[in-house]
């Protein structure tokens, strides 16, 4: 089974989480900038490690869960991507934050360490096998590029 195989299968699903304590994140999808009536826009979504999806607000937010079945199958791509030669392709273009657009930030907690994309330094491509499975899994908590 390949990883893109294996990640093939995401869906959410958006059951009350239970009452246990969350080991820590897995995943934050940070979206920043742009103009709101508050100010300025943005929004934190949390994939903790054991399924729940939270705000990064105080207090978090419970968004929901997803099933374990995606949990396990973004696990291991975490693990098994190589976040050098994502950042190997750097963003070479005006900031979307410069003409009232978004940026992107992810941060994955891998067994080494977290590692941060940010999509005004690093091209994101939302085709890679990552960021696919993250806009699947978390399409239903927080509005990601597609293209």
């Amino acid at each position: 089974m390949t990883v893109a195989a294996g990640c093939s299968y995401l869906s959410r699903s958006t059951t009350s989480p239970g009452p246990t304590a969350s080991p820590g994140p897995l995943l934050s999808v940070e979206t920043r900038g742009g103009h709101c009536i508050g100010g300025t826009c943005g929004a934190i979504v949390v994939l903790e490690s054991d399924g729940r999806v939270r705000t990064g607000e105080k207090p978090p937010n419970e968004l929901g869960t997803i099933s374990p079945e995606d949990l396990a199958g973004m696990t291991a791509l975490i693990e098994s991507t190589d976040f050098a030669a994502i950042r190997a392709h750097p963003f070479t273009d005006t900031c979307p934050v410069a003409f009232d657009g978004q940026e992107v930030v992810y941060e994955f907690t891998t067994s080494g360490g977290v590692e941060r994309i940010e999509s005004c330094v690093t091209e994101v491509d939302p085709r890679h096998p990552l960021f696919a499975a993250v806009t699947a899994v978390l399409e239903s908590f927080i509005s990601l590029p597609t293209e």
